[in-house]
């Protein structure tokens, strides 16, 4: 053994003062002073430095050499986001590649910013290069030649800010982009004057286009043989229109609107391979879903019209995901519900088994669970601040401190009216909650005495104020209540 060790350290000490010979010989000569290292390093190496870099960085490197100018064509993402008009223009005249996997555009806020036709250049550029993912930002643009044309040539700054709506048409020869993917659209106009041919495409996301015709929707649906994800924010649509989403490919949709959708307006959708929803608008018309295979349903609904539109909108949408496992409620929803207090015509998700609420008032929980959700396994509840923290909003520690002692000694009296069976399968309670509503007290009560089958039960308090001991007051309160599930494990913690 002694013998291997002896050896080997030998044959170590050999290789060291050969690489210190060759070095100082490289140092002598010059040759080390003069090499290259990094250009040494193999090209899928720097290609990885080099997408991992600013791209104000990579294009200085780019200037290093011939081998370096060609490498700037090979990067993954073409990322052009916040950058002035002269710097796209010197990037896109530097491209050399074949190809562009990704290509990501936008203006920083106010910036002198170039006509539409010079952005279309840049998308033919994009096209012409078989681009796989564009991103499109024009949020902050403003055609400055066109806002002359309606002011005149003695124009003021002033006038970027009274004129900044100026909407950017797509041209033409993107709706037939054969390479593309991945499109998503910030503050583009869409006018389509042929056949959209994206047969590539997968996943499409368009917002604020201003007005967003149903033609236009069919036109791209039709289109888009392949399209998975489809989301859809912050647009209008035509008074008296049938806004309709059709597709068999579809598999997850997301419309987001703060727009308020007049009493003639109807939305369809009938996507027989959808699996997530997130419907998030306000509404005063109709709403007609055909989702048989649906799994995730998240609902954000406001109507402003009276009880029995209402209750018309929620039984149309109740009724269509009646099958749904999951489904998460917002606040107006929550709230609508509240309201109607009809728990023999709303139409109750009787599959459903996860649900998951945001801002919930304490008290009418439990009566909710048990009107809509007759087989839940899990509830996840968040209340961090609406309610409850506006309740006790300017309160200080010592007031938030004996709301909570009420609430844990009146425990006796506090009453939570719910249907009985509502809690036979109930497995799992998850709720974030403020220390400044202590109205979660009576529901872990009634949770732990009336869930026969409760596995679990995790209770995050959040802290607005620094109060250690209402915290604790809490958490001993809880951990006495009784349990009528044998298996149950309870935490209690503070964030």
């Amino acid at each position: 053994m002694d013998e291997w060790h002896d050896r080997f350290s030998e044959e170590a000490n050999i290789g060291e003062l050969h690489d210190r010979d060759r070095l100082s010989e490289e140092a002598n000569t010059g040759e080390l002073h003069d090499r290259d290292r990094l250009s040494e390093l193999p090209d899928s190496l720097i290609i990885q430095i080099l997408s991992l870099l600013d791209i104000k960085d990579v294009v200085r490197t780019s200037l290093v050499s011939k081998r370096w100018e060609n490498l700037l064509s090979t990067i993954p993402c073409l990322d052009l986001l916040e950058q002035t008009p002269s710097f796209i223009s010197s990037v896109v005249s530097l491209w050399k590649g074949p190809q562009i996997p990704k290509l990501r555009l936008s203006f920083p806020p106010h910036n002198v910013d170039p006509c539409s036709s010079v952005i279309d250049s840049w998308l033919l550029f994009a096209i012409e290069k078989r681009v796989g993912e564009l991103y499109l930002d024009l949020s902050n643009w403003r055609d400055v030649n066109a806002i002359v044309k309606r002011v005149g040539e003695r124009w003021r700054w002033g006038d970027l800010n009274r004129y900044n709506k100026v909407d950017y048409c797509l041209p033409q020869p993107l709706y037939s982009c054969p390479s593309i993917t991945k499109l998503t659209l910030v503050s583009c106009k869409l006018r389509i004057e042929d056949n959209v041919q994206w047969n590539q495409l997968k996943s499409l996301e368009i917002t604020y286009p201003d007005l967003l015709s149903g033609d236009a929707m069919n036109q791209i649906l039709l289109g888009a043989p392949l399209l998975e994800e489809l989301v859809l924010k912050s647009f209008k649509i035509g008074e008296k229109e049938n806004f309709s989403i059709r597709s068999t490919s579809l598999k997850m949709l997301k419309i987001q609107t703060g727009y308020i959708w007049r009493g003639t307006t109807v939305l369809r959708i009938r996507a027989p391979n959808l699996l997530n929803l997130v419907l998030e608008a306000r509404f005063h018309g109709t709403c007609l879903l055909d989702v048989p295979s649906l799994t995730h349903a998240i609902l954000s609904l406001v109507h402003n019209g009276d009880v029995a539109a209402q209750f018309k909108l929620l039984n149309h949408v109740f009724r269509s995901i009646r099958h749904v496992e999951k489904v998460t409620l917002s606040y107006w929803c929550f709230e609508m519900l509240v309201k109607l207090k009809n728990k023999d015509k709303v139409m109750p998700l009787s599959n459903s088994k996860i649900l998951e609420l945001d801002y919930v008032d304490a008290k009418y929980l439990l009566d909710l669970v048990g009107m809509m959700f007759p087989k839940l396994e899990r509830l996840i509840v968040e209340q961090g601040s609406r309610k409850g923290f506006n309740f006790y909003h300017g309160t200080d520690d010592e007031e938030v401190h004996n709301a909570m002692v009420d609430a844990c000694n009146s425990l006796a009296s506090a009453k939570m009216s719910f249907p009985s069976p509502s809690l036979l399968h109930l497995k799992t309670f998850e709720a974030t909650w403020s220390m400044r509503d202590p109205s979660i007290i009576p529901l872990i009560r009634t949770l732990l005495k009336n869930a026969p089958i409760l596995e679990k039960m995790v209770i995050r308090l959040t802290r607005d104020a620094s109060d250690l001991e209402t915290f604790i007051l809490a958490q001993e309160k809880v951990m006495s209540m009784p349990i009528s599930s044998p298996t149950a494990q309870l935490i209690i913690s503070l964030i």
